[in-house]
């Protein structure tokens, strides 16, 4: 398994079920940083050193330690508007983005995409919707997939943004199983991929090495990198 991962001059850090750090040029960005009770994590939230914090949707194990990070680093999170309201009323810094806009920042560029994904935030409200997030930093396009069912959006994202990079769940129970999450790698047509979400909310076990073998019996002559916290 893979540490650290560099592709088109990111740093690529997985931090356990969905969380990543991503480093370029001395930004670093969390993404989902889920660590206080995760049963992946090796690192502790107070740890964690960052410059900005993206979250894909509003459930507990995305959210993570998002709201403690930022505010030991004085940061602000970036997320869709329910989420960062949320983030708000617990004493973070939050700003609210809408679906498919770029929204810039020193590091490059982020797309929250649409996923086929619902729930409640950590206070049994609801949140409207469930987002993925491109992260362009000019040298490569990593598509942060969070939790989603399979869907055609993945499609018009291959023809407008053109991911290199997906990071893609593959638990089977609240999001794509190996075989959906096969067949999405290919319509994004991306070069590399890193099987996410597979270690809670299953049925059952998942092994990622699955998923890395049914990519090399499509012959889709897709990467895909097995990461280890």
């Amino acid at each position: 398994m893979t540490k650290i991962l560099n592709r088109g001059g990111v740093d690529i850090t997985f931090l356990g079920h969905s969380g990543f750090i991503f480093e370029k040029d001395g930004h670093k960005i969390a993404v989902d940083p889920f660590l206080t009770n995760a049963p992946m994590a090796t690192r502790k939230a107070e740890d964690i050193i960052v410059d900005d914090i993206l979250v894909t949707h509003g459930h507990a194990d995305h959210i993570g330690d998002s709201i403690s990070i930022a505010q030991k680093n004085d940061i602000t999170i970036t997320t869709t508007f329910e989420v960062a309201r949320y983030c708000q009323s617990q004493g973070a810094k939050a700003f609210g983005v809408p679906v498919g806009v770029e929204q810039l920042f020193s590091w490059g560029k982020a797309i929250f995409r649409p996923a086929v994904h619902c729930g409640l935030l950590p206070d049994n409200t609801p949140f409207n919707i469930a987002t993925g997030i491109i992260f362009d930093f000019g040298s490569i396009k990593i598509y942060h997939m969070g939790d989603t069912a399979i869907n055609l959006d993945f499609k018009l994202v291959k023809e407008i943004y053109k991911p290199d990079m997906a990071l893609i769940p593959i638990g089977g129970r609240v999001n794509m199983d190996i075989e959906q999450a096969a067949l999405a790698a290919e319509w994004l047509g991306v070069k590399t991929v890193v099987p996410i979400h597979y270690d809670l909310f299953t049925q059952g076990p998942v092994n990622p090495q699955d998923f890395q073998k049914r990519l090399a019996e499509k012959n889709s002559g897709i990467e895909c990198v097995i990461m280890e916290p």
